[in-house]
């Protein structure tokens, strides 16, 4: 009889392939977790390459959003109470200074343009205005910003009045198109000092009436009395020309963004006396308080590093925004 019968089989050791299973579930855990965390170091990285953008806290959004939004009476709040907010620091370049939605151009404070129009999102109002209003024609072009917020405007004038007579006459103008003006006579302001040139400006006139520009009165007083709830001012205002420099223009208008137009309009402020206004709040001090539309806002002012990067204090846990004045600093812009 064969011996083979009797050969011991070799004995399965479960408690060896166990052991290995289990040191590579170990080492797949590992690797996961070490991906996650570079994953996140990489994003807290990229959220810092620039300062001049809106930044958002997650958790102010959702209260945000959960918010009653039928209310469009614009109220500067008078609460002195100091919010107590956590401040981290970012840096933000020279030529920043010259970017955002509040700054100022006239004749002292020329507009840093950007390298292209496209960087600077200048658009055509036909491709994403409303039917609420008219555009002269399909090259009339502002920002993108300015005219989603234009549109608000517009189409919240229509449901009050039911006219879509008003049109944009004027917008976005490149340095030589106002030089061609200022030397034809047609304007006074020489090329690289128009407000035109930011595409958050621009010009209204009533459809087949006269006079042509529009004019703060009729029904289309509305306009004047509830722009700022959307972000515009009257840029030169009738009474302001010793600080404007420029004569009152009832139908020029300009996106300076809600919490700034709504507090400018409250206390009979043009754009250069704004500029001036905030600098009286800072950081560490009192801010602005403004109330619109069943949001809050802090407002307060960064004076500018003339030999370096500026170190701006944010909050650490609010949604905010910051924009250069074009003049000597920044403007922090705080939604509680």
């Amino acid at each position: 009889m064969s011996n083979n019968r009797y050969r011991r089989r070799p004995k399965v050791r479960y408690d060896r392939i166990i052991g290995v299973a289990a040191i590579f579930i170990v080492l797949i855990i590992i690797l996961v977790s070490c991906c996650k965390s570079c994953g996140k170091d990489n994003d807290k990285e990229g959220g810092t390459t620039s300062s001049i953008v809106p930044t958002e806290n997650k958790n102010s959004k959702k209260d945000n959003d959960s918010e009653i939004k039928d209310d469009k009476n614009g109220d500067s709040s008078s609460d002195n109470t100091q919010t107590d907010l956590s401040y981290s620091t970012i840096s933000a370049m020279p030529n920043e200074i010259g970017k955002g939605d509040q700054i100022l151009v006239n004749s002292d404070h020329a507009y840093e343009f950007p390298i292209s129009e496209e960087s600077g999102e200048i658009v055509p109002i036909y491709e994403y205005m409303t039917n609420s209003y008219q555009a002269k024609d399909y090259e009339i072009s502002l920002s993108k910003n300015t005219i989603l917020a234009l549109n608000n405007l517009m189409d919240a004038f229509y449901n009050e009045t039911g006219s879509t007579e008003l049109m944009v006459v004027s917008g976005y103008r490149t340095k030589e198109a106002q030089n061609e003006d200022f030397e034809s006579g047609s304007s006074e302001i020489k090329g690289g000092y128009s407000e035109y040139h930011t595409g958050m400006s621009f010009s209204l006139s009533i459809w087949g009436d006269s006079p042509y520009y529009y004019e703060n009165s009729g029904i289309y007083s509305w306009i004047a009395e509830n722009c700022a709830k959307y972000g515009f001012i009257t840029r030169y205002p009738e009474d302001k020309k010793s600080k404007t420099g420029v004569e009152g223009k009832q139908y020029q208008f300009r996106y300076v963004g809600i919490p700034h137009a709504v507090y400018m309009y409250e206390n009979n402020l043009c754009l250069e006396e704004y500029i001036d206004t905030v600098k009286n709040y800072t950081a560490d001090g009192e801010h602005i308080k403004v109330s619109s539309d069943s949001k809050k806002y802090e407002i307060y002012y960064v004076p500018q590093n003339p030999s370096a990067n500026t170190e701006i204090s944010v909050p650490s846990d609010k949604s905010y925004t910051i924009s250069g004045n074009n003049v000597d600093g920044f403007i922090v812009t705080v939604e509680l």
